[in-house]
């Protein structure tokens, strides 16, 4: 376990890529239940039971179609898995680390509004520079190119949840 903390703690520093995740369909089928179980006791912040749970799926759906399409794209289908592991482990990482404690202390009222924004969208910045590094290993391109992605993923998410779920 703790080998795994310490595995998306390096990619989210940029100091390991997908290339460095095991390679086991069993693995991600277990980080998935797990983040999707963190994605929607998340989404209670601020979501109904609901709401909170299509969200963590659609999240997580999305980004697994988005970066199987670009695999399949650039046919580098044999990455999918640790691309797959790398993505959720990282977004898996960065919602116990960072954005629990940060929604949590918003919910008791010790943060403001404004800090809570300002902090999710410095966090934000940083989770797409971590998706431009992996995409970046996981397709063999340059980084802005994987940030590139990294945005396109973002909106369109966004704007799927606004489709789907109207938030």
């Amino acid at each position: 376990m703790e080998a795994l903390i310490r595995l998306f703690g390096e990619i989210c520093r940029f100091k390991k890529g997908p290339e460095d995740v095991p390679t086991s369909f069993n693995f991600l089928i277990v980080i998935l239940l797990v983040n999707f179980i963190v994605e929607s006791l998340l989404g209670l912040t601020v979501y109904s039971l609901a709401v909170s749970t299509l969200l963590a799926s659609l999240s997580i759906i999305s980004l697994l179609a988005f970066v199987g399409i670009w695999l399949f794209l650039f046919k580098l289908n044999n990455r999918l898995i640790q691309s797959s592991i790398a993505f959720i482990g990282v977004n898996l990482f960065t919602n116990i680390i960072c954005f629990m404690p940060i929604a949590l202390t918003w919910k008791m009222g010790i943060l403001s509004d404004n800090s809570f924004g300002l902090l999710n969208l410095l966090l934000i910045a940083w989770i797409l520079s971590i998706y431009a590094h992996i995409f970046r290993n996981s397709l063999s391109i340059s980084f802005f190119l994987g940030f590139a992605l990294a945005i396109t993923y973002f909106i369109t998410f966004n704007t799927l949840t606004i489709k789907i779920l109207g938030v």
